[in-house]
């Protein structure tokens, strides 16, 4: 035979250990010509590919230097004398001939060459990420949403998905879905959180933030109302997504509604207004006892609390509902009460990206944008600049503006921020007049 090749494996403490680990097997169930400590070479270098490979068969590789009397062993495992390459397929045949294991893996460790534990763990999590990604590439391709595959490269990059396996994630998409399809479930709207949870998933708990399935359908939330991932989270997003916490808490901010009828809380609104007192209603008052005004009444709906504060303050005569940024279920419930009943709804918020985006929103709700116009944001930009105000930069772009296509420009030239506060004055004033002249009776000046 000619000079034999340098072995692949450059590691002789390594090579120690298995000869050790040889020396140590049972000759009752090992052929002795196959415990020689001389073939610690051969079968530490196949345990290393094979290792190297995950499992899959190695080929061949090249055959390391062993002592001379191993060579006979050897060549009666694979049936001719060894050469430079060594076919492995050939080797575990022979292996499993003679009863050592089923298979390459248990036959090197039956000849004292057993797995790197930790090598072993991770080929595992390997096979387990390969498991887990083609089950979200097989689940999502049956997916209908032009967004599916965007969020499916988002739940790989944030790594809820790891440690998981092929049937964990077809069982969490699974949930997911679940979930967006129940939105559009009449019963399923009127449900809270924790009340979805238990009747989807079993458990009032299953969509706690600390769960992956709460993270992971919140990252699909976001696409399904359109929000971007600094515009809101947490029970703002699924309040956005039509999905409250409950029926109680966050309630909607209100002043000077005055419904038509005698139900406990058109009472309740009623009296408020007359007493000249902000109300807040509740998501469980709006659902027993629905709000309904007469057909046309003006009502502005703002962004923050503050500005309902300040029409409070000036006594406005026209009725206000606030969203208190992005609109929960209570704040949209009202709105929707009030659009069916012909209320003439206007909407004003910040000029920001996130406001921005509000307005669209409750423009597709039956809101009419209400001084925000590109010509409003100019004048209030230009006006701050006027006053040595300084306006805070926004980081994100406006978004599409279609009640007018000026204002997206006109946004993004410098992305400063006009904070609704900062011209409440002026569009609660000109809403009052507008107000007045609708309801045929003078205004009060709002200064």
């Amino acid at each position: 035979m000619s000079e034999p090749p340098v072995p692949e494996s450059d590691d002789p403490e390594g090579s120690q250990a298995v000869a050790a680990g040889v020396e140590a097997v049972s000759h009752r169930s090992v052929p002795a010509s196959l415990a020689d400590p001389g073939l610690a070479t051969l079968w530490g270098a196949v345990r290393q590919r094979h290792d190297r490979c995950d499992g899959a068969m190695p080929g061949t590789i090249r055959m390391p230097v062993i002592e001379p009397r191993c060579e006979p062993a050897v060549a009666a495992l694979i049936g001719r004398s060894p050469t430079s390459r060594l076919d492995v397929s050939e080797l575990e045949a022979g292996l499993v001939r003679l009863g050592l294991g089923h298979d390459l893996d248990s036959a090197l460790t039956l000849l004292g060459c057993p797995p790197d534990p930790a090598k072993r763990k991770r080929s595992e999590a390997r096979a387990r990420a390969r498991q887990a990604r083609q089950a979200l590439e097989s689940a999502l391709e049956r997916w209908p949403e032009t967004w599916a595959a965007h969020w499916g490269q988002d739940m790989l990059r944030s790594g809820l998905l790891s440690g998981l396996d092929g049937g964990e994630v077809a069982a969490l998409l699974g949930n997911v879905r679940r979930l967006i399809d129940a939105r559009a479930d009449p019963l399923a709207r009127t449900a809270s959180r924790t009340e979805l949870a238990a009747q989807l998933f079993g458990s009032a708990h299953s969509l706690d933030r600390q769960t992956k399935l709460a993270a992971a359908a919140e990252r699909a939330l976001r696409h399904v109302v359109g929000l971007s991932e600094s515009a809101v989270e947490g029970r703002a997003l699924w309040e956005a997504a039509g999905i409250a916490a409950d029926s109680v808490s966050a309630p909607a901010l209100t002043w000077g509604l005055r419904p038509l009828g005698a139900s406990p809380l058109a009472s309740m609104l009623g009296c408020a207004a007359d007493a000249g007192l902000p109300m807040h209603v509740s998501l469980r008052a709006l659902r027993q006892h629905q709000v309904e005004v007469a057909p046309g009444t003006p009502i502005l709906v703002v962004e923050n609390p503050s500005v309902v504060e300040s029409a409070a303050d000036a006594s406005a005569v026209f009725g206000l509902v606030c969203t208190n940024g992005n609109p929960t279920s209570t704040v949209t419930e009202l709105i929707d009460q009030l659009a069916a009943s012909g209320a003439d709804l206007r909407y004003h918020g910040d000029f920001d990206a996130a406001g921005i985006a509000i307005c669209w929103r409750m423009r597709d709700r039956g809101c009419t944008p209400w001084m925000m116009s590109a010509a409003d944001y100019r004048h209030a930009v230009q006006r701050a600049a006027a006053q040595g105000v300084p306006l805070p930069h926004d980081s994100a772009a406006a978004g599409p503006t279609p009640w007018d296509p000026t204002l997206e420009a006109e946004f993004d030239g410098g992305r400063r921020i006009v904070h609704e506060e900062f011209v409440a004055a002026e569009f609660l004033r000109e809403f009052g007049r507008y107000a007045a002249a609708r309801l045929g009776r003078q205004s009060n000046e709002i200064r």
